[in-house]
């Protein structure tokens, strides 16, 4: 008992701690892909089984499927502008965005092309298109029901239409429908590229839908420009007629108004106008020479009262001045010579005075004639600035005169003018949209004709059986991967001790046992083999091979039947007894009675007479098994043991056995389908839970778990049964010089 509280603490948990448990299972979400491998592998031949049904499946089917033949054409949608003779067209070209390709993608499936494609292939190809006209098909049932009905109720066409017009209405509309469903028109990515693509059952009709389809749409996209352009061209033609008419009645009115000015006032606005900007040129001079005399004379005078003699004569400009202005300068020179010498009295320098007076006074009579004759010329110029200015005034007042009377005339040359304009304007265009009426072209262009397909494109036989082959091999690892994660069992160490939150002490390996006295034939012809050295070590951490261990009753408990209690049992007590312990084996399965039902002892007394009280306890043992252990079993079986089999009793029974045996090993019911397990737990020293791998349930296991915990009963801990060495290579199933797999 102290190594179960021992082993208890090492697993971090109070036996069977609900809280342990829990965290134990958070561990075991992850997937072993080992043990996941494992699994697949084991279930190679299911999915090679269902890849091949699927692609036999997906043969027939293709087999059972009419051949079609798929052609394709693309369209290329001109970005780039076209301008022949002007940057403005009269059919301008696309400006293409995702909204006009869409556009464009609606009307190459409008019946109005279709219909134009459907008369293209009556004439260049007479009787291709009736292959996909739902009339030329055999008639299901609802067709021929739609037929009778609408024959009852004359739904054939209106009164007005005869029987002709009805049925060529009627075809087209199939037909049109019929291209629908056959053809595909799609955008080719972010390209200006539009793809059709026709599948039928006759590859020549495919190849002629999607090149007849892009030739249509390109020649009805041509004629509608051409005939935009034409009608913009009648247009312009009638509107420049009119305005021709306009411009000469403008014109008209223009020149008479001119006479009856030309005749009222004897003159024309323009001849005023020119001589107005004549006069004014005239004014101007006469204004600046008259300012620029004043400024001379103003100058002149100015030096006079200075005495600016060299500055006079070098603005007058006169011979007479110049020669009286060198000779006042050779005196005022010979003076000066003097003045060296002599005083202002001396005779000569008196000469000169007298000379130089004279000099001066014939300048003045100059300098003041001078004076006079500018004084004359600012006159002048003064007079004819007012000439001028008289004379501008009286042709401002003639030209006002008649600007008055020529507001209608700029009136009617502004109309005249508007109206030249206009029709200038106009007949350019109409000469250019006469040219470019020539010169439409489609938005569009073919980049890929449609080619008739040498093969069909659907079916596709390898493909759809590959496919088959394929979806049937996801199926069949589907269906080995929801067995191998979803079954709810144990497959291998590390789940089962996440799970339960205890250790598994051993692994049994599978065997195929056809009773128990095969297993013990095995430990006994093979003791250092897989399954006696398993079974050893579930003796050595029960301890029941020790010295120093006090007697201990032991029960092998499992949720379910079929765990292998009652093999694992008597393999145990064989091994015990090999290791010089007195055993004994309890059969409180008393609903199977496996053990005796198996070897068929003569027994005296049984365990049912021991419950009864019928005889002691050592009459009841029999010890003559040939095994090396005691047996302690009824001899048939008994329906009322849960009745009458209690824990008080049986743990006394035990205690009594202690005195004659080190090793009691009890062999209990199922604890899920059997009451009487419980009784059986509480009476044993120790509990050990046997799990079948890959076979108990996991709930059914909690819930045997579930309820020793609620019986305050713990459990030393886990035996894996049935074990594969293939599948749980964690468990070391062998030993040196000796695999499980050679036995």
């Amino acid at each position: 008992m102290a190594m179960t509280s021992g082993m208890s603490d090492a697993f971090g948990r109070g036996i069977l701690s609900i809280p342990s448990r829990g965290a134990a299972r958070g561990d075991s979400d992850g997937v072993d892909l080992g043990d996941l491998s494992r699994g697949v592998w084991r279930g190679r031949f299911v999915i090679l089984a269902v890849a091949l049904a699927c692609g036999l499946i997906a043969a027939l089917a293709v087999n059972q499927v009419t051949p079609r033949y798929s052609s394709v054409s693309q369209v290329l949608l001109e970005s780039r502008e076209r301008r022949y003779m002007t940057d403005e067209q009269v059919v301008s070209d696309l400006k293409l965005n995702d909204q006009v390709v869409a556009s464009e993608i609606s009307i190459m499936r409008s019946n109005v092309l279709l219909e134009t494609v459907i008369q293209s292939l009556d004439e260049s190809h007479p009787g291709l298109i009736d292959a996909i006209d739902p009339a030329k098909q055999e008639p299901g049932a609802i067709d021929r029901a739609k037929s009778v009905i609408k024959s009852v109720l004359s739904l054939g066409g209106s009164d007005g239409e005869t029987v002709d017009e009805v049925s060529r209405r009627a075809r087209l509309e199939r037909l049109t429908w019929a291209i629908r469903n056959n053809v595909e028109i799609w955008r080719d990515g972010d390209a200006y590229i539009i793809s059709i693509s026709a599948k039928t059952v006759n590859p020549e009709l495919s190849a002629a839908l999607a090149g007849t389809i892009a030739e249509q749409y390109i020649a009805l996209q041509l004629q509608g420009r051409q005939q935009t352009a034409a009608q913009a061209t009648e247009w312009i033609e009638k509107r420049v007629n009119e305005l021709r008419a306009q411009v000469e009645i403008a014109e008209d009115k223009v020149e008479d108004y001119r006479a009856r000015m030309l005749v009222s006032h004897g003159t024309s606005l323009d001849i005023i106008s020119q001589r107005m900007v004549t006069l004014n040129d005239e004014l101007v001079k006469a204004r600046i020479a008259r300012v620029t005399a004043e400024a001379r004379h103003q100058e002149i005078t100015r030096l006079m009262e200075t005495g600016g003699y060299e500055a006079l004569g070098s603005m007058l400009g006169s011979d007479t001045i110049t020669e009286l202005l060198q000779r006042r300068v050779d005196i005022l020179a010979n003076d000066a010579q003097w003045a060296e010498s002599f005083g202002e009295d001396h005779p000569e320098r008196q000469k000169l005075a007298r000379q130089l007076a004279e000099v001066d006074r014939a300048l003045s009579v100059e300098f003041q004639r001078a004076a006079d004759a500018q004084r004359n010329e600012v006159e002048i110029a003064r007079v004819s600035e007012q000439t001028l200015g008289k004379d501008l005034d009286d042709i401002e007042e003639k030209y006002l005169s008649i600007s008055r009377g020529s507001i209608g005339l700029r009136e009617l040359e502004r109309e005249a003018e508007a109206a030249r304009n206009m029709y200038k304007d106009l007949l350019n265009r109409y000469a250019e949209t006469r040219t470019q009426e020539q010169f439409q072209a489609a938005d569009a262009r073919i980049v890929e004709r449609a080619t008739v397909p040498g093969s069909p494109s659907s079916p596709r036989p390898k493909l759809m059986i590959f496919l088959g082959l394929m979806v049937g091999g996801t199926l069949g690892l589907g269906y080995v991967l929801y067995q191998v994660l979803a079954r709810p069992t144990y497959r291998n160490l590390a789940d089962l001790e996440a799970e339960t939150g205890m250790p598994v002490l051993s692994v049994v390996p599978a065997r195929d046992w056809g009773c128990t006295a095969d297993a013990l034939a095995e430990v006994e012809a093979k003791p250092l083999g897989p399954v006696a050295e398993a079974v050893r070590k579930l003796r050595n951490e029960l301890s029941l091979g020790s010295e120093d261990t006090e007697p201990l009753s032991v029960a092998l408990m499992s949720a379910l039947p079929g765990e292998g209690k009652t093999t694992t049992t008597l393999l145990l007590a064989r091994l015990a007894e090999m290791a010089d312990k007195l055993v004994i084996v309890v059969d409180c399965d008393m609903r199977q009675n496996s053990i005796q039902k198996e070897y068929r002892w003569t027994m005296e007394h049984d365990f049912g007479d021991l419950i009864r009280g019928e005889c002691d306890l050592l009459d009841a043992v029999y010890t003559e098994t040939g095994r090396g252990f005691d047996v302690l079993a009824a001899r048939e079986r008994l329906p009322d043991a849960a009745d009458l089999l209690s824990s008080d009793w049986l743990r006394g029974v035990l205690d009594e056995l202690k005195d004659y045996y080190d090793v009691i090993l009890v062999n209990c019911p199922a604890m899920l389908p059997a009451a009487d397990a419980l009784a059986v737990a509480r009476a044993v020293d120790q509990r050990v839970m046997l799990v079948r791998h890959d076979d108990t349930p996991r709930p059914a296991v909690k819930r045997a778990l579930s309820m020793l915990e609620n019986n305050g009963l713990d459990t030393h801990g886990n035996v894996l049964t049935q074990v594969d060495p293939d599948t749980v290579p964690q468990a070391y199933l062998y030993e040196y010089g000796y695999d499980l797999r050679d036995a």
